[in-house]
């Protein structure tokens, strides 16, 4: 397998005018998972981000996902990250892992918001209790009705402060892990690049909280909703 050396930390490969960072302390697992994937997405390297992060976070257990990349616990990168390898295309994926938890999940997204904001030089956001029910809602009614904003539009005055919301696709995101689901949906929404709906959202100075809403139906198609506050 080729062996590509460097982690998440050096994204300076393709940062050009961002500013790459180390992801921060004192976080959980899944947060700094989330902030790793935003930092290697700026540096157009995702698929391996999530894979180095994963490993990180699973106390140097081999991971490889369906993407063909790899990690392995054996680099010498004074331990923050392990190495990422690709192994050649039509070798089958690894179906191992721990599914997320739904807090796990919501640290996930969180440290992916975090982690494009510090990118853009904006400053960082906490969960609230009280956005992630307002989110939990938020996914409840999307996954019931496929009505994307409906659920924002009739109740936002229920938050009591300035606010604005995002979700995923009113169809649910495709079967698949729960980390895999909301990485693709995290990365959409900032792919969309300046100007994107999803994008400018995200990325908005006035706020200071954020909520997350998940929930996965029967057919495992899961539903998505972030929403934010001043």
């Amino acid at each position: 397998m080729t062996e590509l050396r460097g982690a998440i930390g050096a994204c300076a490969v393709a940062c050009t005018a961002l500013a790459c960072v180390a992801p921060g302390a004192g976080q959980s697992n899944s947060a700094k998972m989330g902030e790793a994937l935003a930092f290697a997405a700026a540096a157009g390297v995702a698929q391996v981000a999530e894979s180095v992060a994963e490993q990180n976070a699973r106390n140097n257990a081999p991971v490889t996902h369906a993407s063909g990349l790899g990690v392995s616990p054996t680099c010498d990168n004074e331990g923050q990250y392990a190495c990422v390898s690709a192994r050649p295309s039509g070798s089958p994926p690894s179906t191992g892992g721990q599914e997320m938890t739904s807090a796990d999940a919501r640290d996930y997204v969180l440290g992916y918001v975090n982690g494009v904001r510090k990118l853009n030089h904006v400053q960082p956001l906490e969960r609230a209790v009280a956005l992630d029910d307002f989110a939990q809602a938020g996914s409840e009614e999307l996954a019931q009705d496929h009505h994307p904003g409906q659920h924002w539009t009739e109740h936002a005055s229920e938050i009591g402060a300035r606010s604005a919301e995002v979700q995923g696709a009113p169809s649910g995101e495709a079967p698949g892990t729960l980390q895999d689901q909301l990485a693709a949906v995290l990365l959409q929404m900032t792919g969309e690049g300046p100007g994107g709906m999803h994008h400018d959202v995200l990325l908005r100075p006035e706020w200071h909280k954020l909520g997350v809403g998940i929930v996965q139906s029967d057919d495992r198609r899961t539903y998505f909703t972030v929403d934010f506050s001043n």
